[in-house]
């Protein structure tokens, strides 16, 4: 039945030689490119997430052991966000996993797909906003820069959840 209406598409937008957005990019390979090229950057981003926060908590907590004068804060923040980072990643986990067994979504359904696509890039732009903000912040509050620029790593392990499941999506 979907077959004689994607033929009845077809013809019809070959009669009013118009072409629809919908049918260029649904029926192209469009998708599929996406996809490929997005498996890229994921599995990179699988494989060097982890290693990038610990070095960014610890050359935080060499820096802020040297230049802040609040040792608590110099040695709280890196745990804080180290801790957080991989919460996020196990929360995230959880939830997307959920969603996979959730007896009300189809199985030809897209969702957790599209979930892990949005979550994986909103963990990445999450970290470069919070780094902007720490790092371009104008309030004088005393060592809330350093604090903002340390904690900008956490999102990153929403991303890395993202990228977990997204593996076991491809499988």
């Amino acid at each position: 039945m979907a077959m004689k209406h994607n033929k009845k598409i077809k013809a019809d937008i070959a009669k009013s030689g118009q072409r629809c957005l919908i049918w260029r990019y649904t029926y192209s390979e469009y998708a599929v490119n996406f996809k490929l090229s997005l498996n890229k950057y994921i599995n990179l981003s699988d494989k060097w997430l982890t290693k990038f926060v610990l070095v960014w908590c610890s050359v935080s907590l060499v820096i802020g052991l040297y230049a802040i004068d609040d040792l608590a804060l110099a040695i709280a923040a890196p745990l804080m966000t180290l801790f957080m980072y991989f919460a996020a990643m196990a929360m995230l986990i959880f939830v997307i996993g959920f969603q996979r067994i959730n007896p009300f979504n189809s199985p030809n359904s897209k969702f957790v797909e599209y979930a892990t696509i949005f979550f994986w890039g909103c963990g990445i732009l999450g970290f470069i906003s919070s780094l902007m903000a720490g790092i371009f912040q104008t309030t004088g509050i005393d060592n809330s820069k350093y604090f903002l620029i340390v904690a900008s790593a956490f999102p990153l392990g929403i991303a890395l959840g993202a990228t977990k499941e997204w593996k076991k999506l491809s499988l």
